[in-house]
């Protein structure tokens, strides 16, 4: 603005468009926008734009100099129509993502050309720009009868196996109880059914709780997250709306933030799972509390892992493969998720040596017969037909 330069900033929703203008208010930039509901003013040198609104008007509007694309991570066919048309204006394009890949594994280079990274989130735990955690991993739920579709979990098929998983649904409130109880919490659910669900249980359990999603009005949705922030509501259940972007300060106008979070929604995406990660990680002098029921640690590792990010897209993975880069444990006792160690660093809880038994016996050595071998093992493991007997 200050080189006399035209610009657009886009977002994906309308909850962060109320977050910009807010922000652009702070520092003094008059602005525009090109989003539903909002005035137009087309010789305004600034532009805050909402991607679904923008894409449906291309062809009325003048390309800016500079489009800054927030959340570039999230966004298909709308975003890459957008993209096409400012690369053919000769506009320069700027991405910022705090996770810089696509949400099923598909790398960003089909959109930038360079990639230039900020610090780790770890470097920012440590320099106070984030808060530190406490991990808790009680549930492991079996998925492995769900399709995979798009580098993910089925969402009808996920959805239904959340949904019926009642105990799942009792431990998010009991653990919510155990480990952060009256802390501001996020539950992160597969549908409005599930994210009903745990909302009813944990009102069952004397904990005000709420469903908040896309489907509810924008007046009642300003007033739950009020609520929330005035601690009148202790924990909102929702689907994808709080999963990136959300930033309850801006939307209650209140200094507050997110402390806890009930995850409930298993993703093989790493982007989704980071940006629910961040919810809880905003500043705050203490540490925030995440119980994963959706053994999402599993997979992803820990929220400050160090990650190298590319502009390529992720190599697939098979069903159950982890490339964790180091190896945790889960005390059996409270359930808090460390790095791997013989005695839990949150309660004290010694992990029993386990040791083996060698039994001896006679015998002659015999030529084995390695094909032979090969196959009878195959065998074996097709037999299985339970998850210990895999395992054994």
């Amino acid at each position: 603005l200050a080189k006399n330069n035209t610009s657009w900033f886009c977002v994906p929703r309308r909850e962060l468009t109320r977050q910009m203008i807010d922000t652009m208010n702070d520092f003094n930039i008059p602005h525009s926008f090109i989003s539903a509901g909002y005035e137009y003013n087309k010789y305004a040198p600034v532009h805050l734009c909402t991607v679904g609104s923008l894409v449906g008007r291309l062809g009325l509007v003048t390309p800016p100099k500079i489009a800054f694309i927030d959340e570039c991570h999230y966004g298909q066919g709308a975003l890459d129509e957008i993209i096409a048309w400012l690369k053919s204006h000769g506009s320069i394009i700027i991405g910022l993502s705090a996770t810089p890949m696509k949400m099923n594994g598909r790398g960003l280079g089909c959109w930038f050309d360079e990639m230039v990274q900020g610090p780790s989130i770890r470097w920012l735990i440590d320099n106070k720009y984030l808060s530190d955690y406490r991990l808790f991993a009680p549930d492991k739920p079996d998925l492995s009868m769900l399709d995979i579709v798009a580098g993910d979990y089925a969402k009808g098929q996920l959805a239904e196996r959340m949904e019926q998983d009642r105990v799942l649904i009792g431990n998010a409130v009991k653990h919510y109880k155990q480990n952060a109880l009256h802390k501001l919490n996020v539950s992160f659910c597969t549908s409005r059914k599930h994210a009903e669900l745990t909302a009813q249980a944990f009102r069952n359990a004397g904990i005000s709780a709420q469903y908040i999603g896309g489907d509810t009005r924008e007046d009642e949705r300003k007033r739950i997250i009020r609520a929330f922030a005035m601690h009148e509501i202790e924990s909102l259940c929702s689907v994808d709306l709080l999963s990136f972007g959300f930033d309850l300060a801006s939307n209650a106008g209140m200094d507050v933030t997110v402390e806890s979070m009930s995850d409930q929604a298993p993703t093989m995406s790493l982007p989704k799972q980071l940006q629910k990660w961040g919810r809880p990680l905003r500043k705050k002098d203490y540490p925030a509390i995440i119980n994963d029921h959706a053994n999402n640690n599993d997979p992803h590792g820990y929220p400050c892992d160090e990650r190298i990010w590319t502009l390529a897209d992720q190599e697939k993975k098979k069903r159950g493969s982890s490339e964790r880069i180091i190896q945790t444990s889960t005390c059996e006792k409270c359930f808090f998720t460390f790095r791997a160690a013989l005695k839990c660093p949150y309660c004290g809880h010694e992990r029993p040596i386990q040791y083996r038994e060698i039994e001896e016996v006679e015998g002659e050595l015999s030529e084995v017969d390695i094909m032979v071998q090969k196959k009878e093992k195959r065998m074996e493991v097709g037999m299985a037909r339970t998850m210990a007997d895999l395992i054994r």
